[in-house]
């Protein structure tokens, strides 16, 4: 079950008579093609903003520059699941600004890392009511231009995959044998592996 924290809660409840607007933060972690790592912010905002938010990977609060002003064009509903499937959802953004150009054609974003938060805005006051809610942590797994015929629309579609989930598929190789075993704090947990591999154990039966 989810916590709601009080001031969220209370925009809850009042926008059925004052509304209330959310907006989607998308912050990439990619690279430059010499290997050195850059952050870039894009939002569905109307403005350039600072604003704090709980990073998905050191769990701390932390200050961030989000570009807005149309930069984000669609982003695809973030499915809420209970099993282990791997999650997938595309950000698609506009090709006509620097910044994005930028983005995809100026840096390695292979492999990137992507955080979504969501946040709700006051309709009045257009500020927001609590801290941006952390929805989605992945990596970019493609990112393809679609440049359109004149007079036709285009833009950029970068498919991205949960990280969480994904994360359980992959190998550690550390863990494949007693010699990896020993560099890991002196654990010997498979030093007799191979050796117990052949015994014949006569379980519920006389030798």
């Amino acid at each position: 079950m989810k916590n709601l924290v009080p001031n969220f809660t209370a925009a809850l409840q009042a926008a059925r008579d004052e509304g209330l607007s959310t907006r989607s933060l998308v912050y990439f972690s990619v690279k430059k093609f010499d290997g050195t790592p850059v952050e870039l912010g894009l939002w569905t905002g109307d403005e350039d903003i600072s604003i704090s938010v709980v990073s998905g990977v050191t769990g701390l609060v932390v200050t961030r520059n989000y570009y807005g002003n149309g930069l984000v064009t669609d982003i695809d509903p973030i499915p809420r699941v209970s099993d282990l499937s791997i999650q997938t959802i595309t950000v698609t953004l506009s090709q006509i600004p620097d910044v994005t150009q930028q983005l995809v054609r100026g840096y390695d974003i292979r492999l990137g890392k992507v955080e979504i938060h969501r946040v709700a805005l006051h309709p009045k006051s257009r500020r927001p009511v609590s801290m941006p809610e952390l929805e989605f942590m992945g990596e970019i797994d493609g990112s393809p231009i679609d440049t359109p015929a004149v007079g036709e629309d285009g833009g950029i579609d970068i498919r991205c995959v949960s990280d969480a989930i994904s994360m359980l598929e992959i190998k550690n190789p550390l863990k494949s044998s007693y010699e990896g075993q020993k560099r890991r704090g002196g654990d010997e947990i498979g030093k007799y592996a191979s050796t117990v591999a052949t015994w014949d154990i006569p379980w519920g039966k006389k030798k």
